[in-house]
């Protein structure tokens, strides 16, 4: 009888775990909502920060053993986290949503040791695999808008971008591999389809990144021959390497403008670490310095033949490089040490599970130079797991050390819970009185900024979405009061143009007139800086200037063809022939003047939304 009750409580305790698990992944991978202004990305964090919440007094009240990761990983995990919580705290203050984003990945990582141990590993990975082979299916049936609309023009899924959509299929399509070697013929040939599936919408969806870092652990996969049922030949390896690096080789004219672009990006990157290597700019500040190093770039290289590809940038499609940047050698050092801990563990107790796992963090390496993976919840998790897996935690033998562990972890989430249920509620109302603002209630709904300072005063979208609303009603200084702020966190060429703008309204022409030549410089391709510039002169009878500035955009090669483009060179045009009647007309001309016609409708060109209550 105690046996069998004790049997109960096991299925119990392992069925409540998993259950845990799954909904952790399905939150990640699925929760969206219009009720924040990224619908896709923010809710799956709120939704990680809740779960991880619960999840933790759960796992602290209920489960009398408790399993410790090695020291040796662990440790400089803990300290990395709140080191670069802490670093930034004597200059810029207390960062509320950095600090409650890395508590719930503390915690996370803590609460994949106790499930991995009590949870068996086969149904952790089978749980992930059929979730993420629904999300593939979820993301090809709304491609075309089958499901749902035919909105998307891209394989997205439930993500904003396929970058976080096909990072989620890539990271676990080596968890189907798991299955390849079990004893059912019926589960092996599913993971085999599940497998053939990711790898399909992977390609489908045309990512590069996701699909070389797809190719290296297929090619790994089929090359170690410890763990591949098939046996190669020396030949048929060295053909399928050649193969693969064939295709890999052939991506990047897949989308050659697209990877010429980054080559710019990587270089005034380059640029913004070797002005501090040691020590990084940072925590976040590639959003705030990135777009000057690249103005400062184009400027030196004129010629530039990047120049028209420039757009805005908040990543440098490289995770390598944005930590190096932020965080300097220091942080590089780090990533060395935490892959080095993961090898070591490995080959000191090497096994075929582990070496999935290693393939998982290879497939988020290669897509790391590449791409922004880590924006992304679901990715902090698999590698979280992935490195459980390698390095499997201990069990604590103290019954003292476990009660106070306990309590640790059910204070932490009570904690984790109290921090981030306000931030949450702060990015409701902030989605909310954006979409009032749009309705026309500008004046009705700035008081209720000053309210969500406290926990979004540090995210810049928020204070460029402020500094805009200010500009709408012409508060044009206290506009420029928040944009103090808001270039701390986030500089871009919209900032550039609504400070510009603002300079402008508050009659400090010299301060707009530099600020519009900054916005152009920062992406020498767009239309609309140099737009703005010309009309300013234009305003400002600066009559040379602005017809320096109508040829240059009368001559600039259209990259994207729109209507706004289209109006913007005719406008251009009429200015230039305007001025040239008028210096006619100045020179004792007679007969051929012609006047300053309005615009005809269809003609005016789209102002940049510089007072759009949402951010770009």
């Amino acid at each position: 009888m105690i046996k069998r009750e004790e049997t109960m409580k096991v299925i119990i305790n392992r069925l409540t775990v998993g259950m845990l698990f799954g909904i952790l992944c399905g939150i990640t991978l699925f929760v969206t909502s219009r009720h924040f202004v990224n619908q896709e990305v923010t809710p799956k964090w709120f939704g990680l920060i809740t779960g991880v919440g619960i999840a933790g007094i759960i796992s602290g009240i209920f489960h009398r053993n408790l399993y410790v990761p090695l020291k040796s990983v662990f440790i400089p995990m803990l300290l990395c986290g709140f080191l670069i919580v802490l670093r930034d705290y004597p200059v810029a203050g207390f960062n509320y949503q950095l600090m409650t984003q890395t508590v719930c990945l503390l915690l996370l990582f803590f609460l994949l040791q106790q499930i991995t141990v009590i949870f068996p590993v086969k149904y952790i990975l089978g749980i992930t695999v059929i979730l993420t082979a629904i999300l593939a299916c979820y993301g090809v049936l709304d491609y075309p808008g089958l499901l749902l609309s035919a909105k998307h023009v891209r394989l997205t899924g439930s993500f904003d971008n396929p970058a976080g959509f096909t990072a989620a299929l890539v990271c676990v399509l080596p968890c189907t591999f798991y299955f390849f070697r079990n004893t059912s013929h019926t589960v092996k040939y599913i993971a085999v389809l599940i497998a053939v599936l990711l790898f399909s919408v992977i390609a489908l969806s045309r990512a590069r990144a996701a699909i070389i870092a797809g190719f290296a652990v297929i090619l790994c996969y089929l090359l170690c021959s410890k763990y591949s049922e098939i046996k190669w030949k020396n030949w048929v390896k060295i053909l399928l390497v050649c193969i693969i690096a064939a295709s890999m080789t052939g991506l990047y004219f897949l989308k050659k403008d697209s990877a010429d672009g980054r080559i710019p990006v990587w270089q005034s990157t380059w640029d913004m670490i070797r002005d501090k290597p040691l020590t990084g700019h940072g925590y976040g500040t590639f959003n705030a310095k990135y777009m000057l190093y690249q103005a400062e770039y184009f400027e030196t290289h004129p010629d530039s033949k990047y120049a028209d590809l420039a757009d805005n940038v908040l990543h440098p499609f490289n995770e390598y490089l944005l930590v190096w940047a932020e965080h300097g050698i220091i942080g590089m050092g780090y990533i060395a040490l935490l892959g080095f801990l993961l090898i070591r563990c490995y080959f000191r107790a090497p096994s075929y599970i582990k070496f999935i796992a290693l393939l998982s963090m290879l497939s988020l390496a290669v897509l790391s130079c590449f791409s922004y993976p880590f924006k992304y919840p679901f990715t902090w998790l698999i590698a979280f797991l992935n490195i459980v897996l390698i390095c499997p935690p201990v069990k604590v033998s103290s019954r003292r050390t476990v009660n106070a562990t306990r309590t640790g972890l059910v204070l932490a989430a009570i904690a984790l819970l109290l921090a981030g249920v306000p931030l949450m509620k702060a990015e409701v109302l902030w989605n909310t009185i954006a979409k009032q603002s749009l309705a026309g209630r500008t004046g009705e709904v700035l008081p209720e900024y000053d309210k969500l300072y406290k926990y979004l005063g540090k995210n810049g979208l928020f204070l460029y979405n402020h500094a805009a609303e200010l500009h709408e009603v012409k508060e044009y200084e206290k506009s420029l009061s928040v944009f103090e702020r808001c270039v701390r966190y986030y500089n871009d060429m919209d900032v550039q143009m609504l400070l510009a703008d603002n300079y402008k309204g508050s009659g400090r022409y010299d301060e707009a007139e530099k600020h519009y030549k900054l916005a152009a410089g920062m992406c020498p391709g767009k239309f609309m800086p140099l737009y703005e510039l010309a009309k300013f002169y234009e305003t400002a009878e600066r009559h040379e200037d602005a017809l320096s500035i109508a040829r240059q955009i009368i001559n600039k090669k259209i990259k994207i063809p729109s209507a706004t483009v289209t109006a913007i060179k005719n406008e251009m045009q009429r200015l230039l022939k305007k001025e040239e009647n008028r210096d006619f007309a100045t020179q004792g001309g007679t007969g051929n003047e012609s006047k300053n016609h309005e615009p005809r409708q269809g003609e005016t060109p789209e102002v940049s939304p510089y007072g759009s209550a949402l951010p770009p």
